[in-house]
């Protein structure tokens, strides 16, 4: 079975999208007999759909979309009919490119995947909160096109389906659930059992907080639980990766931003990943939580909010906890320090973390369950 493999960015390029196209392509290709990447996608026309929402938005204080342009989607499309007649693919499968494949016309079956409907992101991220309402309507009219287009929507996340379901009326029976796995390479079973022995008989806790926009992933809400520890007794360390916040606190340690694709800043972050005892981030805006699958394959357990698709990412008690954004920061660290005055609880929490990444939230996985989708739809 020939893939063609639509997306935005080009997938050889470990960058794009935090690595999450490069992973699902490395992934494809092992298991289907020939991926074709179909992307980047990308039109000089950008720049007049660029013009055009500073007009529409002069004067207010509305943010416009180009990403949403009509004109620039029936470019794409156009762009997208002619690599797929000269590459003659059997089958298609589109990572976020709702606008891109929206008025594509082709006799190939099409299937989509994406992090996040429009309506969410417009629920969740400030980025998306004060739309112009010609790329709010150009956003829902492309979405709706593009997953009505499609035979099956393969989503990551419950919360997904539901949103496909009730904002588009896309049947159940066209949508599966197929989680994602972690952009990090997954260290063996074994070692993830040291990890976790090491972890255990640690006598300060570290957690790692990991997200670039410090207020939106909750920064202050971390720093405000690891103090109340502290204050508990327990000692307790923040670890900041992402950010750089100025914060003068001995229980906090701000790294800045890893970069994954240097050598030594990603050693790095794995240690952190490694020597840490508990990963936090009380998000108060999150999709799939690709940060909370990374910490479930080193066997960490994590402290997330009740925020999108958060607790599906972490199991309430079972892979960690899941808090509510706005609950008392005192109150947070009792249920840390209950948690951790239990070590079986603990450790058992870790071992839970690593087998459900390793039995569900991984690349092999999601792969090996695409191809499962698409060769029982094409038979």
């Amino acid at each position: 079975m020939r893939i063609g493999y639509i997306t935005k960015e080009d997938p050889k390029n470990v960058r794009a999208y935090s690595g999450t196209h490069y992973a699902m392509y490395q992934a494809l290709k092992g298991e289907f007999e020939e991926v074709v990447p179909l992307g980047p996608v990308d039109h000089w026309y950008k720049n007049i759909a660029k013009l055009k929402g500073k007009l529409y938005t002069f004067g207010s204080e509305k943010t416009f979309k180009f990403q949403y342009d009509i004109d620039l989607a029936k470019i794409h499309a156009k762009q997208l009919e002619e690599k797929i007649r000269k590459l003659e693919p059997d089958i298609l499968l589109g990572s976020l490119v709702s606008p891109e494949v929206a008025f594509l016309k082709t006799d190939v079956p099409l299937y989509l995947t994406t992090d996040a409907t429009f309506p969410l992101l417009q629920d969740l991220y400030k980025s998306h909160s004060n739309l112009h309402s010609l790329s709010i309507r150009n956003a829902l009219i492309l979405e709706r096109m593009a997953f009505e287009k499609a035979r099956k929507l393969l989503l990551p996340l419950d919360w997904l389906s539901i949103s496909a379901q009730n904002n588009y009326r896309i049947p159940e029976s066209k949508i599966e659930v197929i989680p994602y796995g972690s952009n990090l390479l997954s260290p063996p079973e074994n070692k993830v059992q040291d990890f976790i022995q090491e972890r255990v008989r640690s006598e300060e806790l570290k957690f790692l907080f990991v997200g670039v926009r410090w207020e939106e992933k909750g920064g202050p809400e971390a720093v405000g639980i690891i103090k109340e520890l502290n204050r508990k007794g327990i000692k307790a360390k923040l670890i900041v990766v992402g950010s750089t916040p100025r914060i003068e606190e001995e229980c906090v340690e701000v790294i800045g931003f890893l970069d994954k694709q240097d050598a030594n800043q990603l050693s790095k972050l794995i240690e952190l990943y490694q020597s840490s005892t508990f990963f936090i981030l009380p998000t108060k805006a999150e999709c799939v939580g690709m940060s909370f699958i990374e910490a479930a394959s080193y066997g960490l357990p994590a402290i997330g909010s009740n925020v999108g698709g958060v607790p599906e990412a972490v199991n309430h008690k079972e892979t960690g906890l899941i808090i509510d954004p706005e609950e008392n920061p005192s109150k947070t660290a009792d249920k840390i320090a209950e948690l951790w005055n239990d070590k079986s609880i603990y450790e058992e929490m870790s071992v839970q973390a690593r087998k459900r990444y390793s039995e569900h939230m991984n690349w092999k996985n999601w792969a090996n369950r695409v191809k499962e989708v698409l060769s029982k739809e094409i038979t």
